[in-house]
């Protein structure tokens, strides 16, 4: 169940962890933190609030999601949200490309290297924004408060989620 949880937003994260022989709950952007009772085998509630957690486990039956407040879902990620990395060019290569708006053809932003960052540019505006990375997928600009995510398989970019639910699938090279 410890590890950090990532809101639908995909930009702000709790961290679930034992401290001195208690289960805590702490907000990341703020570094608030809320000690946790035992409720049941997955459930706690927050001391104070008390507030509702639920852990939730996946199809492999290792714990990979969080349900609190009763409606909000929170994904568990492997990586650690308040540290960057810096990807080698080989991990960001199958990034790079031009992408198209799901919902809207017309629209489409290219992805490259900039200062050993990834680099979006918005083709209908030109404006260029700059990423660090979290994970090899996992991307941040903080200024924007803008979270980046791509799902790969096979080697191959799947697709790119900006946002909460804004996807952009990669176009094939010509």
């Amino acid at each position: 169940m410890a590890g950090y949880y990532r809101f639908p937003n995909r930009a702000a994260y709790i961290r679930f962890f034992d401290q001195e022989d208690e289960f805590v709950a702490q907000q990341v952007w703020d570094g608030r933190t809320y000690p946790l009772h035992r409720t049941g085998s997955l459930t706690f509630q927050s001391s104070d609030e008390a507030y509702e957690i639920a852990f939730m486990e996946g199809k492999a039956g290792v714990i990979d999601k969080a349900k609190i407040l009763g409606r909000i879902i929170l994904e568990k990620v492997s990586y650690n949200p308040t540290r960057y990395i810096k990807p080698t060019a080989e991990q960001l290569k199958p990034l790079l490309g031009l992408y198209q708006f799901q919902k809207d053809k017309n629209m489409e932003i290219s992805l490259s290297i900039q200062g050993g960052k990834l680099a979006l540019r918005q083709q209908w505006d030109n404006q260029t924004i700059l990423f660090e990375a979290y994970s090899p997928t996992d991307f941040f600009n903080e200024e924007l408060t803008f979270p980046l995510t791509f799902d790969i398989e096979n080697g191959a970019v799947k697709k790119l989620t900006c946002f909460e639910s804004d996807v952009w699938l990669k176009k094939e090279a010509k």
